[in-house]
């Protein structure tokens, strides 16, 4: 058995360049730099009031500039799920269900045991926007909001259960997990992916990862960490870099053993 695997597929959503993976590579080739300041109606408590210069101060942040996603409608199309509960959900749902659902109709699935598919996502475990939601309805009067939650109650579980809607969407029969190994968190996942091809366990295998978190409790904990970039841009390798930065986006390949389905596709090409 040849210890290759192939990437059959691949769809994502990121800063500056949507679904568009063509406007996206031509980007990160002229080093396009796509953070802004925090889109209105964001963060729940106005950028205004917890600014601060210096570094690190209590409850503020120093920076309020991060890679963010632009509104976009999921692609939803042939998922077999319940479409208003998705809407319900937490958006970090909605960037999993489209990019994954996408990443897997642009693959070549016709000849497909779907029961021998199975989906890995990496996916750092921090507050989204509906589980924060869910605290601050739980908090209730403590935090000026009046009784009674409005959220759905499977927001809770933005952990796991984006990768498993995904799975149950598709009709995967190996179902799905999902790992936080921080920055590292996609890596582990192909690895692991690629790990089930080559045991035998799985024929193909979606993997990647995801982020999507409440946006300011991550600029706050980075920025109280004082990791979070003063400049306001990310610089991987570069001497300039002066810290990290809050992002969003999705990235989900399909993947195969390339002495099987994706060889035979490759040699009718």
């Amino acid at each position: 058995m040849t210890d290759r695997i192939a990437i059959v597929s691949v769809a994502g959503r990121f800063p500056g360049s949507g679904a568009d993976l063509g406007r996206f590579w031509a980007g990160v080739a002229a080093a396009e730099d796509c953070s802004r300041e925090v889109p209105a109606g964001r963060w729940v408590l106005p950028a205004g009031r917890c600014t601060d210069p210096r570094v690190p101060h209590p409850d503020a942040v120093y920076s309020t500039r991060g890679y963010y996603l632009d509104p976009f409608t999921p692609d939803l199309a042939d998922l077999d799920l319940d479409l208003a509960l998705v809407g319900q959900l937490d958006p970090l749902f909605q960037l999993v269900l489209d990019v994954g659902n996408r990443a897997f109709r642009d693959a070549r699935t016709d000849k497909l045991d779907r029961s021998r598919v199975g989906v890995v996502l990496g996916n750092i475990c921090l507050p989204t926007d509906g589980s924060s939601d869910l605290c601050r309805e739980v908090l209730g009067p403590k935090v000026g909001l009046p009784p009674g939650a409005a959220t759905h109650p499977l927001n809770r579980y933005v952990a796991g259960l984006p990768a498993g809607l995904l799975a149950r969407g598709l009709r995967l029969g190996l179902g799905s997990y999902t790992l936080d190994a921080a920055c590292a968190s996609s890596l582990y996942a192909i690895k692991l992916a690629a790990d089930e091809l080559m045991a035998g366990r799985a024929d193909a295998m979606l993997a990647g990862g995801c982020s999507r978190p409440d946006c300011q409790y991550t600029q706050m904990g980075f920025a109280q960490l004082r990791a979070l970039s003063a400049g306001g841009r990310c610089r991987p390798f570069d001497a300039g870099a002066d810290g990290l930065m809050v992002g969003e986006g999705a990235g989900v390949f399909v993947l195969k053993r390339l002495d099987g389905d994706a060889l035979e596709l490759l040699l009718q090409r």
